[in-house]
């Protein structure tokens, strides 16, 4: 009975099966053998149910349903934009083949396993709100169940992509392929990315890779943008906006300054470059590591990072220059390196471009840059450069700048205030043992120079250009040297007039001993006035006057000798140094005789001269009397003037005391 009622039961369930399979076997020939033309409305408006937008099928429709992924085929396909956007399609195909998973269909997932488009066009846009017209039902976006495609080909494709958020329009050809395990498809680009023009060819992972915000895209692009060149290998995450990126960069370029618009961040003008490294970014930081690579006549090296979740973008950077040309920081001082010569095209030597105040105020930055040698030094005796940049809230300081100088050295700070209408500069420059004979290291003659030469420039103006700021500039400008000896030939490299006349002076070629030197300007409203001009030599006292313009940029300067001994150089004219910094010109006033009017100049450099000897910072373990020191009581006794009693002087070095004597000027 219970074997009986068993195999009853068996025979049961293999019969319901069999049914279960018949069914099967005559729904699945039914579907075969069914129009299914018949059946794109329903198609269409399951579609739209499901995901929102309107599925159109205008021409014939297949289905191979013997699989559970059945197959089907459409041709002249449509799939509606989202209703925000472009009254264009989304998708337009001559012809689409897909797979659809019945498993996931039975539980209420729509997955397209496959998907196959021959010839069309493909719609990606981001509006000004940042929604994205490829999440087909937004709504479902947030609950991890839209309709969904895993693979997507397209034999011979144009893709569109429209982002107001970053203003960019442009259009892709596609040509997918299976040759590269890496690189499923094949692109070339042309339009306008964050409002810059825009070529590209690359190469980039599977092509619908390109709609996920979460996975790792590869890409392996040559591009051009605006005037750059970019070249980049690696992966990015969500094309639209990068919000990931990891690869190896190039970049290439005529100015630095272009390509820091095209990013909204502010670089100076540089000449033409061409840099290499990793480019990272992660979340809101964007870091080229390890770059390389050359600015101008420089090479450069180091890290770079922008932080753009900051209350201002941030930039941090540590370049390096193994070799560095000087031309090249003149962006740093609102030049335009690589640009035309302003001196030929305008007669201006000073930077007179406007100071992008905006720019000032768009990004905070804090830069060090260190360089060990400097090009052309026959020219520029320069090494050691070690500079600080800080740029915050519209205040940029630099501070300290140090460059090693002609065996001596120079230290800079500077203030730049872009908080106001119009750029406030504050600058206080020293210079300490800066060796004659090697300031202009153009002529072997010059070995035979010794001596070195010192001084501190303090200029305070504001204007919309460094040219106008130097124009406006208030403060003092000093210089001093406290013995050596120069060669009457020193100044063989400022041209063969100069050397004429200071042989002239000193007579032939003779060495003549530098006891000292000693000039100080005070400088209102750009105009450089002399208030001391002296040069003590064994034979002869030179003493100058006149002005400088910094507004003009004009010379107007006398030099008058008055030798210690009877000379021919008695019955020679004063010199006059005159014309523009672009082109000075140095004479000879031969209708004056410079012994009648020497006395004169130098007994008017008395006071001043007291005044301000005091302050000369000549270095420990050096004698304050001599030779600058007894340069009075030599003035004194030659011109019968003496000098008013003075206050105590300020101490040696305290630049608070210079300036508050500055400021009382």
């Amino acid at each position: 009975m219970a074997t009986s009622a068993k195999s009853r039961a068996a025979r049961w369930t293999l019969g319901v099966l069999l049914g279960l399979v018949a069914l099967v076997l005559a729904l699945v020939t039914a579907a075969a053998l069914f129009d299914w033309n018949k059946a794109r409305g329903w198609i269409g408006n399951k579609v739209k149910e499901r995901t929102g937008r309107e599925l159109v099928i205008g021409g014939d429709l297949k289905v191979h349903p013997f699989s559970f992924h059945p197959r089907i085929h459409a041709e002249q396909v449509t799939l509606a934009n989202a209703e925000w956007g472009e009254k264009r399609p989304m998708i337009d195909a001559d012809t689409i083949d897909f797979s659809i998973s019945l498993p996931a269909l039975i539980v209420g997932r729509v997955v397209f396993p496959q998907v196959a488009l021959g010839e069309a066009s493909v719609l990606m846009q981001r509006d000004k709100e940042g929604r994205r017209n490829w999440v087909l039902k937004p709504d479902e976006e947030k609950t991890g169940e839209p309709a969904r495609i895993e693979n997507l080909a397209i034999n011979k494709g144009e893709v569109t992509i429209k982002d107001v958020m970053t203003d960019t329009s442009v259009k892709v050809s596609v040509q997918t392929t299976t040759a590269d395990a890496t690189y499923g498809v094949n692109l070339g680009a042309q339009g306008k990315v964050k409002g810059y023009n825009f070529k590209a060819d690359a190469k980039g992972g599977a092509l619908l890779s390109l709609m996920n915000t979460s996975a790792a895209y590869p890409v392996k692009v040559n591009a051009t943008v605006g005037e750059g060149a970019v070249g980049f290998e690696g992966t990015v995450t969500e094309v639209a906006s990068l919000s990931a990126v990891d690869g190896q960069f190039t970049l290439a370029g005529k100015n630095l300054a272009t390509l820091g618009e095209a990013l909204k961040l502010s670089f100076p003008h540089t000449a033409p470059y061409k840099l290499a490294g990793r480019l990272q970014r992660e979340g809101d930081v964007w870091r080229l590591n390890a770059f390389k690579g050359t600015v101008g006549r420089s090479d450069l090296s180091g890290d770079f990072k922008v932080d753009l979740g900051a209350r201002r973008p941030t930039i941090l950077a540590q370049p390096h220059s193994a070799l560095l040309d000087i031309a090249d920081l003149g962006g740093f001082v609102g030049g335009n390196p690589g640009g035309p010569d302003r001196a030929k095209t305008t007669g201006k030597v000073l930077p007179d471009e406007p100071i992008n105040l905006e720019k000032l105020r768009r990004v905070d930055a804090h830069v060090t840059l260190k360089a060990t040698k400097f090009r052309d030094r026959d020219k520029y005796p320069l090494d050691n450069l070690d500079a600080k940049l800080d740029l915050e809230d519209g205040l940029l300081k630099f501070e300290p700048v140090r460059f090693g100088v002609a065996g001596g050295n120079l230290n800079t700070r500077i203030a730049v205030n872009a908080r106001e209408t119009k750029v406030v500069v504050d600058t206080d420059t020293s210079f300490r043992n800066l060796h004659i004979n090697k300031l202009i290291p153009s002529t072997k003659l010059l070995d035979q120079s010794l001596g070195a030469l010192n001084g501190r420039v303090q200029l305070k103006g504001g204007g919309s250009s460094t040219a106008a700021v130097l124009g406006s500039s208030n403060g003092q400008v000093s210089f001093y040297s406290a013995g050596g000896q120069i060669s009457s030939l020193v100044l063989e490299a400022a041209g063969a007039d100069v050397v004429g006349l200071v042989k002239f002076w000193v007579g032939g070629d003779q060495q003549a001993e530098l006891r000292c030197a000693v000039a100080s300007f005070n400088v209102q409203d750009g105009l450089m006035q002399s208030e001391v001009f002296v040069v003590d030599t064994d034979n002869t006292l030179f003493g100058g006057k006149g002005s400088i313009s910094l507004k003009d940029e004009r010379l107007d300067l006398t030099v008058t000798p008055l030798p210690k001994h009877v000379s021919p150089v008695a019955l020679r004219g004063p010199l006059h140094v005159r014309g523009t910094f672009a082109k000075p010109a140095v004479g000879i006033d031969t209708a004056t005789v410079a012994a009648k009017v020497g006395a004169a100049v130098l007994a008017g450099l008395v006071n001043p001269l007291a005044a301000i000897l005091p302050l000369i910072e000549t270095g420990p373990g050096k004698d304050k009397a001599a030779p600058c020191g007894d340069l009075v009581q030599n003035l004194e006794a030659m011109t019968g003037v003496h000098a008013e009693p003075r206050k105590k002087p300020a101490q040696v070095g305290d630049a608070a005391s210079a300036r508050e004597r500055v400021a009382k000027r």
